[in-house]
């Protein structure tokens, strides 16, 4: 380069390896307690829900009442865990509390927000631990691979959807909430999650139907417009990522949106079919 002549801009440095690696991490710290099952599968989802809506009150906050804040964590991690009992006493726990503070937003008008945190916190909390089941560690039971089917069809749907979306590009699929994502990535994550999810079923001992294809389908779906409602969330509050927790994704909020609404629709889809007595087969046969 001759003197005088401007330096060309650096490109900025991929966060690709960086997201890579952290993404193990969490898939294995995620898989070892879904295969232990029991207590230390209803610990860690207690505390994912627990920093999921302290990420969210972080955001919606701060509010008059000063405890509010601590209260709403250990209701929310209380009631996640006391799940493994009794999941309709949880979900009564949440409804009541929340009913609460939404008449309490004449008071302050924060509260309704602190009462969705905690709703959009311990829900999918709830719902993973009811699909899980209490099967023995390291049995495969069918709450197993259920929740195994829940999580692979929502890491395909969202692996899918980045890199045919980086691939292919084209149209946006909503530029004023999340203005990355396209209508290519979408429906590349639409395959995605079918492919995955129909191949846990059959290595799971459960039938590849054209039914269980749909049911997938509206659980990537479900995923999809949890990480567009998380995105307009952060742009509501003004804020790029949840926190900066996890290297390269940025928070516990910013991984599990999709995830979240995914669990609720499967548990609910399960409970539906099942009556509640087997939701992890009342999601999976068919």
């Amino acid at each position: 380069m001759s003197a005088g002549q401007p330096e060309e801009p650096r490109r900025p440095r991929s966060d690709l390896p960086l997201r890579l690696a952290s993404a193990l991490v969490m898939m294995a710290i995620a898989a070892g307690a879904v295969v232990a099952g029991g207590y230390v599968f209803a610990g860690l989802v207690a505390i994912g829900a627990g920093l999921v809506l302290h990420e969210w009150n972080a955001m919606a906050g701060p509010f008059q009442t000063r405890a509010a804040d601590k209260a709403s964590l250990v209701l929310v991690a209380v009631s996640v865990f006391a799940s493994i009992w009794d999941p309709v006493s949880s979900i009564a726990a949440i409804a009541a509390v929340t009913g609460v503070l939404v008449l309490l937003g004449a008071m302050d008008r924060k509260l309704p927000w602190l009462g969705a945190g905690i709703v959009y916190a311990a829900l999918p909390g709830v719902a993973a631990i009811v699909l899980r089941g209490n099967g023995a560690p390291g049995e495969t039971t069918n709450g197993l691979v259920a929740l195994a089917f829940v999580f692979v069809v929502v890491w395909a749907a969202d692996s899918a959807a980045y890199f045919v979306g980086r691939s292919v590009g084209g149209p946006k699929l909503w530029p004023r909430v999340s203005p990355k994502k396209t209508w290519s990535g979408a429906l590349g994550g639409l395959v995605g999650a079918v492919a995955g999810g129909l191949a846990v079923a059959e290595i799971g001992g459960f039938r590849a139907s054209a039914v269980l294809a749909v049911v997938i389908l509206v659980l990537a779906v479900g995923s999809q417009a949890g990480d567009l409602f998380e995105s307009a969330l952060k742009r509501h509050f003004g804020v790029k990522d949840s926190s900066h927790l996890i290297p390269g994704h940025g928070g516990v909020m910013d991984r599990v949106d999709g995830l979240a609404v995914a669990l609720v629709l499967a548990a609910a889809i399960g409970m539906a079919r099942a009556g509640g007595a087997d939701v992890a087969t009342g999601l999976m046969a068919w």
